[in-house]
């Protein structure tokens, strides 16, 4: 089962992420990113958190570099530090163990700079033996983006205001917990 969660920035995508990956426990394998923000409660960057606990900022407006979304500088490097390995992991487990569940929050522009990552996201969304919750832009930024949002056999989702706190119950049901 692949689920794609897709909605509007800002809605709750990675809430709900961080929701299914609290009810699904040791079966969830992978990452979420999420804001980082000052003292003023201003964004300004953003982190990837495994879910085995590794943490790493891997976009920030302080950052310089060449690889740019909008005023953030993305080191692509830090985001692949933690986020290629839980990935191998993940994908390993899930094709060993059919309760096992891939979670990739997000598959956006940031992400994107790294081509290990788009292969990993690309085996474990055409990996018929795997499960996966992958979360995507309302928008194809990138054609794996348009790719994943017309995955044979997922079911896509699209968060809102109105359904975002009942979709981590509906969602639960649709990978078997």
């Amino acid at each position: 089962m692949k689920v794609i969660i897709t909605g509007e920035p800002g809605v709750g995508k990675t809430t709900l992420v961080k929701k299914l990956v609290k009810a699904l426990g040791d079966r969830a394998v992978g990452f979420w990113t999420e804001e980082v923000r000052d003292e003023q409660g201003r964004r300004t960057g953003f982190r990837v958190v495994s879910t085995e606990g590794k943490k790493k900022i891997f976009s920030s407006k302080f950052f310089t570099s060449k690889k740019l979304v909008g005023s953030y500088g993305v080191n692509v490097d830090y985001f692949e530090e933690v986020a290629l390995p839980v990935l191998e992991k993940a994908l390993k487990e899930a094709k060993k163990d059919r309760r096992k569940v891939v979670v990739i929050d997000e598959v956006g522009k940031m992400e994107l700079f790294s081509k290990p990552f788009r292969e990993l996201v690309r085996a474990v969304a055409h990996d018929p033996a795997v499960n996966a919750v992958i979360t995507i832009p309302v928008r194809d930024v990138h054609p794996l983006v348009r790719e994943l949002r017309r995955l044979p056999g997922a079911v896509v989702v699209e968060v809102t205001k109105e359904n975002r706190d009942e979709l981590a119950e509906d969602l639960l049901n649709l990978l078997g917990q």
